[in-house]
């Protein structure tokens, strides 16, 4: 269900699809009036999941934005926070179990076709598609429906909660309204005058900075905030409109509209920084998974002339010895043999 300004709404499996609305709305309804408006009308709410606005049952809205929330952060495996363009579809009468393979499959999350208990009981759903999102949102959003939610440690299996007799809101939060994030490489991207001006809005907000955990690598910012505070934080970092003109490069030239665009130029230097630089240039989120200290600060000389974005990162990945690859907004850096 697209509207203006590309928003996306998913309508969560317990709310019924069938109801018919008489609704008038006026032109200067913003996007979130209208919404509000229809999830009144339908004895919902609005849960924000990732890019999605789900419509879901009154009372669930807050565990499931935590759900999201936690398995999107530092503590929950990386592979989640990686988004791809494509996603995935299904047609008409697609089951939840098959749908939830090939999540598994499409996201190279193989351990997730292995979990049990989930999805109960059985149904069949209309045709549909999640896009230009990450792991985390559309493993919250499949599982929310039957009052489930999805842990999955850094250094351990997956499983399966459950909402209702886990009531994860209260967990180190009696009052359930606040919910923690570890931030990177965000915090330095959305400038200085909006992070003050943000802590000044949000005085009772939780920040701890986290000393940085090798060479090469960023100070993280661990923050226990309300959802809407979250959202708030990083609004500089949402897509725009890309600006007719080319942007600048510290290392390298480039012609062209960004999806043909063609670089020139030379990176000299420890890899990490080089693509710390390139992520930034490009708006991009690094995404570093478990790469050693030696590997961060392994030196390359590389000269590139004319070259794709996907041809630069091929030579990047040939002089350091890493995989370096585009998924979605993110660019991953992996061990090459991985």
């Amino acid at each position: 269900m697209p509207l203006r300004d590309q928003i996306t709404v998913w309508l969560d499996r317990r709310i019924p699809n069938d109801i018919e609305l008489d609704l008038s709305i006026p032109k200067e309804q913003s996007n979130q009036q209208v919404l509000e408006l229809v999830a009144s009308h339908i004895q919902s709410e609005i849960a924000y999941v990732d890019r999605y606005v789900a419509l879901v049952p009154k009372g669930t809205a807050a565990a499931i934005q935590w759900a999201y929330w936690s398995l999107s952060s530092d503590p929950s495996h990386p592979s989640l926070r990686i988004a791809k363009k494509e996603g995935i579809q299904w047609s008409h009468g697609g089951q939840p179990q098959e749908i939830w393979k090939d999540f598994s499959k499409q996201f190279q999350l193989d351990a997730l076709a292995k979990t049990t208990g989930l999805m109960e009981p059985p149904d069949r759903w209309r045709a549909g598609q999640f896009e230009s999102t990450n792991g985390a949102a559309i493993a919250t959003l499949l599982l929310a429906g039957f009052d489930q939610y999805l842990i999955w440690p850094s250094n351990g299996p997956p499983s399966i909660g459950n909402f209702s007799s886990d009531d994860p809101r209260l967990i180190g939060n009696p009052g359930g309204e606040f919910v923690g994030y570890r931030y990177t490489t965000e915090i330095q991207r959305i400038g200085k005058d909006h992070w003050q001006t943000w802590k000044s809005k949000w005085p009772k907000v939780s920040v701890t900075r986290v000393p940085a955990s090798g060479p090469g690598k960023p100070d993280a910012w661990d923050i226990l905030a309300p959802v809407d505070a979250h959202r708030k934080l990083v609004e500089p970092l949402a897509p725009r409109t890309l600006p007719k003109s080319q942007p600048k490069t510290n290392n390298a030239t480039s012609s062209n509209q960004p999806q043909g665009k063609k670089y020139t130029g030379r990176y000299r230097g420890e890899i990490l920084n080089i693509l710390q630089s390139l992520s930034k240039q490009l708006n991009l989120v690094l995404t570093p998974v478990e790469i050693p200290n030696s590997l961060a600060r392994q030196e390359v000389d590389v000269n590139f002339k004319d070259a794709t974005l996907e041809e630069l990162l091929d030579q990047l990945s040939q002089a350091s010895g890493l995989k370096i690859t585009l998924e979605g907004t993110s660019l991953v850096i992996e061990q090459a043999d991985r």
